[in-house]
């Protein structure tokens, strides 16, 4: 499809959902207290606001895009309607912070030097480029991490030095490994590192992380190989890859030159958060602030499905948040009488990116982050079972059992208070709310957790619950509400703190 023909159907979506879902419902009486507020947020709109959100004219929203920007507006005019107060740029509700982008140029090489035939890049290697745009040089097998140590002094000096990488999972592990043999490869003086990927990986990752590592920074030019395409490279110039497994030392790789290397292009973009407050009611309360957060990114149009569908929606991912944060803004908005805390809305965009836009929000609050007293975050929160929500963090602070006691206030939600079901996935690390938990802010993370349409073309409107996501779109009402008109502000327990700070520095080695 055209351009000029994709932006005319965005503006037609824009204008359907501005008229279907925003704004007061005509023909209802107006709220006249919190529980009529959390009753009029309804499984019908919350499918109107999605059906724009996860329209396919917006193209999967990825970041930079023409979909995410017409996201970003559709917030924006959604805040201004209901009133609430810019906080974004320059009296706006935007607020632009710099994404900087690169892609690969058509000089990307990996293999024999002077080989008619080369693996691919993206289906057999995925490359990190480094300052040299091309280095070339012999062979050098330095084995595991663990046989390479046992390398003669000098070995691997000057040479594009080959580790044998086992692990059938990308995963932290794995990418600590890849960070350790870079590491020595440059100690030791190669020219490059290759990384010869375990039998047992599902050859897809490699088309699947491709993009992304190649925007990671590397002090010389890397590749990651899949070990088929390895071995036939290794071949074509005389070796065995199997026998230098089985050897299980380093060696020399006789009559083997090979080159590695490619250059990037950077671009730099403003991207949007969105931002809007209402004030609240208690004149020595109103300066501080309960946060609302949500990301309207996603990860855009990748390789066709079996049903031909390209297009990486994000329903529920995370256009099910985006969705609640503005019912919330709406059921807020009708109150006679705001909390006495002001309630800010906050979506962000960068979540898939790794979560650049809550971090740069974080870095850069319209007030300062000391008067922000607690943020829920919600993303993917609209599927799976319906009777239950995963309320990640709420061990560490007042806001586990503030929640508890919110859910069993209400039990014509039906909702389940469940803890971290996945620990191992380290959710906590994974979605906006841990910048805010980063400035010692308090934080809770609703969601529903992954499924099998997770980042996939299938990850559509049809499959989401929608009246369990208008359902915890109210339970977050009730709490923000609750958290909104106490005079005692949420807390970190000690414990929890300490646990907090711990994983924090943990992430940052």
């Amino acid at each position: 499809m055209r351009l000029t023909e994709n932006r005319i159907l965005i503006a037609l979506s824009f204008l359907f959902a501005a008229g279907c879902a925003g704004g007061g419902r005509p023909g209802t009486p107006a709220p006249s207290g919190p529980e009529r507020a959390a009753a009029a947020i309804s499984a019908r709109d919350v499918l109107a606001r999605e059906n724009f959100l996860a329209a396919d004219a917006l193209r999967g929203r990825d970041m930079p895009s023409d979909g995410l920007e017409m996201a970003a507006s559709y917030v924006a005019s959604e805040f201004q309607k209901l009133g609430l107060e810019p906080a974004g740029d320059a009296g706006s509700y935007i607020q632009r912070y710099p994404y900087e982008r690169s892609h690969l140029n058509d000089d990307v090489v990996v293999g024999v030097k002077g080989a008619a035939q080369r693996p691919e890049f993206g289906r057999d290697y995925f490359v990190m480029v480094g300052s040299t745009p091309l280095a070339s040089g012999p062979a050098y097998w330095a084995g595991t991490l663990e046989q390479a140590a046992n390398a003669p002094a000098n070995a691997m000096k000057g040479a594009v030095v080959l580790f044998d990488m086992p692990g059938a999972e990308l995963n932290r592990e794995w990418m600590q490994g890849l960070q350790a043999a870079v590491a020595k490869g440059a100690a030791a003086g190669a020219v490059a590192v290759g990384l010869v990927l375990d039998p047992a990986l599902d050859p897809g990752m490699v088309r699947r992380v491709a993009r992304y590592a190649a925007m990671r920074p590397s002090p010389l030019p890397a590749f990651a190989m899949l070990t088929a395409p390895a071995r036939a490279m290794l071949a074509g110039a005389g070796a065995d890859l199997d026998a230098l497994r089985a050897a299980g030392k380093p060696a020399g790789v006789a009559n083997t030159a090979l080159e590695v290397g490619g250059t990037r292009t950077t671009e730099t973009s403003q991207e949007p958060n969105i931002v809007g407050i209402l004030k609240g009611s208690d004149p020595a309360l109103a300066g501080t602030y309960v946060v609302y957060s949500a990301h309207v990114d996603h990860i855009g149009v990748g390789r066709p499905d079996a049903a031909g569908d390209s297009i990486n929606n994000g329903a529920d991912d995370d256009a099910s948040g985006v969705t609640a944060v503005l019912e919330l803004a709406e059921a807020f908005a009708s109150l006679p009488t705001p909390p006495a805390r002001s309630m800010m809305f906050v979506v962000v965009s960068g979540e898939e990116k790794g979560l650049l836009g809550s971090s740069y929000f974080a870095d850069h609050t319209p007030v300062p982050d000391t008067a922000i007293v607690a943020d829920i975050n919600m993303d993917m929160i609209g599927r799976n079972a319906p009777d239950s929500v995963v309320a990640i963090g709420q061990e560490y602070s007042s806001l586990g059992p503030l929640t508890h006691q919110v859910a069993d206030a209400h039990p014509e939600l039906g909702l389940t208070v469940a803890p971290d079901l996945w620990p191992e996935q380290r959710f906590f690390f994974r979605s906006d709310h841990f910048n805010f938990a980063r400035k010692h802010i308090p934080a809770i993370f609703f969601t529903t957790g992954l499924h099998d349409d997770y980042h996939r073309p299938s990850d559509e409107v049809s499959k989401l619950d929608t009246d369990k996501l208008a359902r915890i779109t109210r339970l977050a009402f009730h709490l923000g509400n609750a958290i909104g008109t106490d005079p005692v502000a949420p807390t970190w327990t000690e414990d929890g703190w300490a646990q907090v700070q711990q994983m924090i520095q943990g992430r940052g080695r």
